[in-house]
């Protein structure tokens, strides 16, 4: 308490950030939210009378563990946390972050969200309609079960590992992770597994329009590599660029897909958990800690002001879509995915630009 939550602390705000991966304002808040809607990190006194540790405790025990990925027997002496009572805080804290911010820090983009994304990618990176770029990432798993390690197992990676596929924007937040595909799977198969395009199939995404070329499309798109297919919700780079105008497109959808790999490194980056291999053994937890890293990232951009569009504004309900035959056809649409590649070709192929 001395070091970093007195009023004098020994340690300045730039200390506290480099160790605790946020401002102390936004921990302090955290704290407080999760002390006031989970008893367990409440303090209370044992049989003996002895009183417990702090939710600040617990709370700095959990971060340390994702920021640093020590081992959970390593907080018995700054801490003087046993390993049980560490892994307990790290379990409790992901889901605790899960339960209270995963609805706002995990949303689908809202016709709010999508409005602002269109205006800072075009301004960006010359791509009207573009919602974000597409990828997966492998955490390895350490501990696998030896019973699963063959259907978590590929050849490109030498140990087993769980694949997590996310929608990253311009101001690297992440709008879409789903994670937990076992390591075999390609990205396509992730795909077909994802909750992506759930949420639009029931009718309930965002209907929001562009203008390319002077042709009207009815939705966004998401920037994707190769192996995505030729649908309308995809833009990929031409694989054999001709033209001047076909090289310049690809030269900008690289330029923007690079979005995505920096926020991969920045949440690697920030919490060594996810960079290193996985611990732990039950794929439950492994899944609690992914989602809370990702949650815990995209509220220190707001925290920030780093993030496009900070706001939650919520979009009224809309179930007209939900029982359209043609939506799944329309989504799915070759043709429209052809044109719109052709239209966003035309519209940045006079930009300007060595290639």
């Amino acid at each position: 308490m001395s070091m970093y939550f007195v009023d004098e602390p020994m340690f300045e705000d730039d200390v506290f950030r480099t160790r605790y991966r946020m401002s102390r304002r936004l921990f302090l808040k955290i704290v407080e939210d999760i002390t006031a809607s989970f008893p367990w990190f409440r303090s209370s006194p044992n049989a003996t009378g002895i009183r417990g540790f702090s939710a600040i405790q617990k709370c700095t025990c959990a971060l340390r563990q994702l920021a640093y990925d020590n081992l959970a027997d390593n907080y018995d002496k700054g801490l003087s946390f046993s390993t049980r009572t560490a892994h307990e805080c790290l379990d409790n804290f992901c889901i605790a972050i899960k339960h209270l911010y995963g609805e706002e820090y995990l949303r689908y983009p809202t016709s709010h969200d999508v409005a602002r994304l269109y205006e800072v990618h075009e301004a960006r990176h010359h791509f009207p309609g573009m919602i974000g770029s597409i990828d997966c990432t492998h955490w390895t798993w350490r501990n696998c079960p030896h019973s699963l390690r063959g259907q978590y197992h590929r050849g490109d990676h030498e140990r087993p590992t769980i694949i997590l596929e996310v929608v990253a924007s311009y101001d690297l937040w992440f709008w879409h992770a789903y994670f937990g595909v076992v390591g075999s799977n390609n990205d396509i198969n992730v795909l077909k597994q994802s909750p992506l395009f759930i949420p639009e199939v029931n009718g309930k995404s965002p209907e929001y329009g562009f203008t390319v070329n002077g042709r009207r499309y009815n939705r966004g798109y998401y920037l994707g590599d190769d192996i995505y297919p030729p649908w309308s919700c995809f833009v990929k780079a031409y694989a054999y660029p001709v033209a001047r105008k076909e090289k310049i497109t690809k030269k900008l959808q690289e330029s923007a897909r690079k979005d995505i790999e920096q926020a991969f490194e920045l949440l690697k980056n920030k919490w060594a958990i996810i960079d290193r291999p996985a611990h732990m053994s039950d794929k439950k937890k492994i899944t609690n800690a992914m989602y809370a890293c990702v949650i815990l990232h995209n509220m220190i951009l707001k925290d920030d002001n780093n993030a496009i569009s900070p706001v939650y504004i919520r979009d009224p309900p809309n179930d007209l879509r939900a029982s359209d035959p043609n939506f799944l056809y329309n989504l799915r649409n070759e043709e429209t995915d052809y044109m719109l590649r052709r239209d966003i070709t035309e519209h940045v192929g006079d930009i300007d630009i060595d290639v």
